[in-house]
């Protein structure tokens, strides 16, 4: 099991030799020789989370806020990059799909006016 321990204010080392950092109202989790590995997440927990068990999970936020509808993206985006690193696209490819499908839809409705 991995731990973290607090450097400096937004700054954490994590026991295997990657780092968390927060880089604006973001954190980021770093590999061991300073590349990418993951992020952005919207909160510490979330990306110690990350760190210690690979995934990364979407929590509650208020949808009525413009702060809540921003944090409730950053943390989808996060969950779909997380299962992706992981080998399984399917949450990637149904969300293109839907997405796909909605233009098409769109473009139809365009059309027929």
């Amino acid at each position: 099991m991995v731990t973290v321990k607090r450097v400096e204010a937004g700054n954490y080392v994590v026991s295997d030799g990657r780092m968390i950092v927060k880089n604006g109202n973001s954190w980021y989790i770093l590999k061991e020789g300073g590349g990418h590995d993951f992020g952005p997440v919207t909160t510490l927990s979330a990306a110690k989370e990350y760190v210690q068990t690979g995934i990364s999970s979407v929590g509650q936020h208020n949808p009525g806020s413009a702060y809540g509808k921003r944090q409730s993206k950053k943390e989808f985006n996060a969950y779909l990059a997380s299962e992706a690193k992981q080998g399984n696209y399917g949450p990637i490819i149904l969300y293109t799909v839907i997405i796909a499908f909605f233009v098409i839809l769109l473009t139809y409705i365009q059309t027929k006016k």
